[in-house]
């Protein structure tokens, strides 16, 4: 687990601010879109293979299922951002 906590964690440090605060709005039960899946994967998360996937007409869309190291992950940052966070000027 630590290895994935370390990959999250360089993961995390790479995201714009914007974005990470959108990530800690997102449900545990949310599905991730395939883009963030392929991101997680190149910095070492395992996120599991396919959770559903949507076609529409010619094109189709993958969602993947959050690893339990990210909903962690994301409940451990959400209670910094709430404590610790500096307020937005």
């Amino acid at each position: 687990m630590q290895q994935q906590s370390n990959a999250l964690a360089s993961w995390w440090r790479q995201l714009p601010a914007d974005v990470r605060t959108d990530l800690l709005s997102l449900s545990p039960t949310a599905q991730l879109p395939e883009d963030l899946a392929r991101e997680l994967r190149s910095f070492g998360v395992q996120v599991a293979d396919v959770g559903l996937v949507l076609r529409l007409g010619e094109h189709s869309f993958a969602a993947y299922a959050q690893p339990p190291a990210l909903r962690e992950f994301l409940a451990a940052a959400r209670i910094w951002a709430a404590l610790w966070a500096p307020e937005p000027r």
